[in-house]
């Protein structure tokens, strides 16, 4: 390409005359939050949906240092794998609060040898790379889940493979990106095999617009659509509303839940199209180290429920602090 017809360039004109060369790099802006990726578009309402347990749980948390903390947990219940687990959390290095090298987060269950482990590192400040492991009792399999994931100002690119071995395994692909400041849209590719020959996809597409005290998120495949209304109210209180439409079995069910903050504890509750209602209270108690938790859900048509106690000590003030 020819310039001829271009003004002079000259750096050292007094006129005052500059012009650019050809094919000048001029870096733009982005004034659009990053929106996150597909995986955690119904994020905000899932979080005021109460996570409910059974039985008796008892946690203990101690904080040996900012970047390193060990658990203990004993779990009598019918949900979860019941028995005893220990382990705790680890950053090799640490500097104003921000990694510097992996972060190792496991636990392992002593007389079955059941164990789970997180590897989490940033290489960039872009970039998240994360290893999930985890190994069931006996001889069984170890469940692998690696994610690859790019952060940029206005869109976010993810890939997570679940088990990948060359006879079976499971791999997405995923894009979102902020269209304006308070409209996202995504896509994502699911790619699974079951024989080395033998390779399905599916897609699906999402879409958000939010605003700072609301939220409506949506996501539809071949197989289903899921839409999600999360609202602040009020400061304390947060309500979310969840509809998941199946096209295969043509069965749609809604649900309704709500989270009220006090200064000192919680409380989460929803109910649902199936008859289901269900409780979780949670108390902070301020002269002692320590979080108890009641769990109650009944479900109307079958006349059954769930009762379900947990108590975390934590002397070092540890997820107080969160």
């Amino acid at each position: 390409m020819s310039c001829k017809g271009c003004p002079p360039y000259d750096e050292h004109d007094k006129s005052g005359i500059n012009f650019p060369r050809c094919f000048q790099w001029v870096r733009g802006a982005c004034t659009k939050k990053n929106p996150g990726n597909v995986a955690s578009i119904h994020s905000l309402a899932q979080q005021v949906m109460p996570k409910f347990f059974d039985g008796l749980e008892l946690d203990y948390v101690h904080r040996l240092a900012p970047h390193k903390y060990v658990t203990a947990s004993w779990v009598l219940s019918h949900m979860k794998a019941a028995g005893f687990r220990f382990g705790g959390l680890y950053t090799f290095r640490l500097t104003n609060d921000v990694m510097r090298t992996p972060t190792i987060i496991g636990d392992i269950h002593p007389s079955t040898q059941a164990a789970n482990l997180n590897i989490l590192y940033y290489p960039f400040e872009c970039l998240r790379m994360e290893a999930s492991l985890q190994k069931g009792r006996d001889n069984t399999p170890v469940d692998s889940q690696l994610t690859v994931e790019l952060t940029r100002p206005c869109d976010t690119w993810s890939a997570n493979f679940y088990s990948v071995r060359k006879q079976t395994g499971r791999c997405t692909l995923s894009l979102m990106r902020a269209i304006t400041t308070h409209v996202a849209l995504g896509g994502e590719m699911l790619l699974e095999w079951n024989a080395p020959q033998k390779l399905s996809t599916d897609y699906a597409l999402a879409a958000r617009y939010s605003h700072h005290n609301y939220a409506l998120s949506a996501t539809a495949s071949r197989n289903g659509v899921d839409i999600s209304y999360w609202q602040r109210i009020y400061p304390q209180i947060q309500m979310a509303n969840v509809l998941a439409y199946n096209y295969i079995t043509n069965k749609a069910i809604a649900t309704i839940g709500y989270q009220w903050n006090f200064w000192d504890a919680a409380v989460h509750g929803m109910i649902d199209s199936d008859a289901s209602v269900g409780v979780m209270w949670t108390k902070y108690l301020s002269n002692f180290p320590l979080e108890m938790g009641l769990s109650v859900v009944l479900s109307v048509p079958t006349d059954r429920f769930a009762f379900g106690m947990r108590f975390v000590v934590d002397p070092s003030g540890y997820r107080s602090s969160e």
